[in-house]
């Protein structure tokens, strides 16, 4: 986190508890707290200001929930990414109408390619089975 950052962190504590931000206490702040990235920061305010044993926030509580505060983030992350698939579709046999894979007279057809080259097995599968 960036000073500014903290300062940013301060004001938004600031307007729940009418605390006074200076220079001093953004620097003290930043000394204890400047390890963490901002948006986990973020996180572990809320986290502490959702705990009912903490009357007035000190930099301890941040650092107490800054963990929870990343997991949470991390959980929240890993769900809003939908998962990519890099995959063709599987094509389909002239003959039998079927995926290429499912279609066992023509997996029969190609076992003598089973030691041949990729680019070989491809070439005979598209002159002789590909849709």
């Amino acid at each position: 986190m960036k000073k500014t950052e903290c300062a940013e962190l301060l004001q938004e504590i600031s307007a729940v508890d009418n605390r006074q931000v200076n220079v001093e206490t953004i620097e003290a702040w930043f000394a204890i707290i400047g390890h963490i990235p901002l948006d986990i920061a973020k996180q572990a305010l809320h986290l502490a200001r959702k705990d009912d044993r903490i009357a007035y926030l000190e930099p301890r509580h941040i650092i107490s929930w800054a963990k929870e505060a990343a997991y949470k983030l991390d959980r929240d992350q890993s769900q809003s990414i939908p998962e990519v698939v890099n995959s063709v579709p599987q094509p389909i046999c002239r003959e039998h109408g079927v995926g290429i894979m499912d279609c066992i007279p023509c997996c029969r057809a190609m076992k003598h390619l089973a030691y041949a080259d990729k680019n070989q097995i491809l070439r005979y599968a598209k002159e002789h089975i590909f849709a």
